[in-house]
């Protein structure tokens, strides 16, 4: 029996990473730990003794990923920041919705490599404590001459990237599923066209691209 589910355990993370290749490792997480769960506790079956024990332990590793995914999230919302700064004012214009904004700043982590992020969020990491020592603020920071070099910086590496055969459908699928979650909240957001809106979204944000 337990091995019996093990194995579908592991057919079912396998399948759902197959089918789900465009989310990003934070969402994609979340569905495969909500659709497993029930699975792994079936697999454990503990007795009362050993569930308290365990329960106390999944929740210090729970609370221990849940940490890891708030610095993760933290460090992706440095890197975007930084990297749309430098094109927030070209794409940011009338029939873009400024929901759709976030999307190309959280692009960054699902297109340049997991390697080259990391040293690019230590740069920024030592750049913000570096300034705010001196006083500056955020924004001071992201306008600063160090600030601007790390965001080209990011540009390159984005830019090397976009030619791959998943990146545009990632792209526009973020862009899609932000639109319609957002529609309700933007004005005249029911006239609307999504499709539309995602082309002109789009296209303004990859004109940039080329153009530097």
């Amino acid at each position: 029996m337990s091995d019996t589910l093990r194995q579908d355990i592991i057919f079912k993370i396998l399948k759902m990473a197959k089918d789900n290749s465009d989310l990003n490792s934070d969402d994609l997480f979340n569905q495969v730990e909500s659709a497993t769960s029930s699975m792994f506790n079936q697999l454990i079956q503990p007795n009362a003794e050993t569930t308290t024990k365990n329960k106390d332990k999944d929740d210090k590793a729970r609370t221990k990923r849940r940490m890891k995914r708030k610095d993760r999230n933290q460090r992706k919302e440095h890197v975007g920041r930084f990297f749309i700064n430098l094109m927030e004012k070209n794409i940011k214009q009338p029939g873009i919705p400024d929901c759709l904004i976030p999307v190309f700043a959280n692009s960054v982590q699902s297109t340049i490599s997991e390697e080259s992020y990391m040293q690019i969020s230590g740069k920024i990491d030592r750049l913000l404590e570096f300034g705010e020592k001196k006083g500056f603020d955020y924004e001071q920071i992201l306008e600063s001459k160090p600030g601007k070099t790390i965001a080209t910086e990011i540009l390159t590496l984005y830019n090397a990237e976009t030619n791959s055969t998943s990146f545009e459908k990632q792209l526009r699928n973020n862009l899609d599923q932000t639109l319609v979650k957002n529609i309700a909240s933007i004005e005249n957001g029911q006239e609307l066209n999504i499709e539309d809106t995602v082309n002109l979204a789009f296209n303004e944000f990859t004109k940039y691209l080329k153009a530097t």
